[in-house]
């Protein structure tokens, strides 16, 4: 279990790509035509998410309301018209642990979302994953592993950051508890690259230079 997506809205994806690469990172952007988000990888650990938007359309937000899914609409909604800064955080977790979190979710009344995932980046290159949204925004999402892990060549920043160090995922009650406890029954403490802390927020990041 680890961090593996941290995802920061963005008001114009282009000028933050520039301003990103002007402060010595590699961006690659999500896609050759049109992109609503841009990559930073790293060697190891998180990659973080550049989004301006989430490339949801209209028609597919009315369709998710229409088959009662209306919460996983609201939720990248929420997402299209928040305003600049941390936005969410995604854990990867195995296979069989999506249907548990869901599961124990339910148990709590939140409902979530399990759905497949498509990305292609700008090599035309696919890659497959699924990922668990639950309705309630503050809490972070859940992705398995994608089916093919691409080593990535762009990790070497000018700025020397070599990894994310450290995440932590800020969460206000009563959801802390209750992402607290999942954390403890599914055991996401191990290896998870961050801390979980009772703040308002949703990340705060530290990098690691090389000396």
């Amino acid at each position: 279990m680890r961090i593996a997506q941290i995802v920061y809205k963005v008001d114009n994806l282009s000028s933050a790509v520039s301003e990103a690469k002007k402060k010595g990172y590699c961006v690659e952007y999500g896609g050759e035509k049109n992109p609503y988000n841009a990559f930073i990888y790293f060697e190891n650990g998180p990659f973080i998410e550049l989004m301006q938007n989430t490339g949801v359309p209209g028609f597919v937000k009315v369709l998710f309301k229409i088959f009662r899914m209306k919460g996983f609409a609201n939720r990248f909604e929420t997402w299209d018209n928040a305003s600049h800064g941390p936005l969410g955080i995604g854990i990867e977790v195995e296979d069989e642990k999506i249907d548990r979190i869901r599961n124990f979710l339910k148990a709590k009344g939140i409902a979530s979302y399990k759905v497949p995932v498509l990305r292609k980046d700008v090599n035309g290159e696919k890659n497959t994953c699924y990922a668990l949204f639950p309705e309630n925004v503050s809490m972070p999402f859940y992705v398995t592993k994608y089916v093919h892990e691409l080593k990535r060549d762009n990790t070497n920043h000018p700025n020397g950051v070599k990894c994310v160090k450290c995440a932590d995922i800020c969460i206000e009650d009563p959801e802390y508890e209750i992402v607290n406890k999942l954390f403890q029954e599914m055991d996401l403490f191990s290896d998870l690259g961050g801390t979980l802390v009772k703040k308002k927020g949703v990340f705060q990041l530290q990098m690691n230079k090389e000396n």
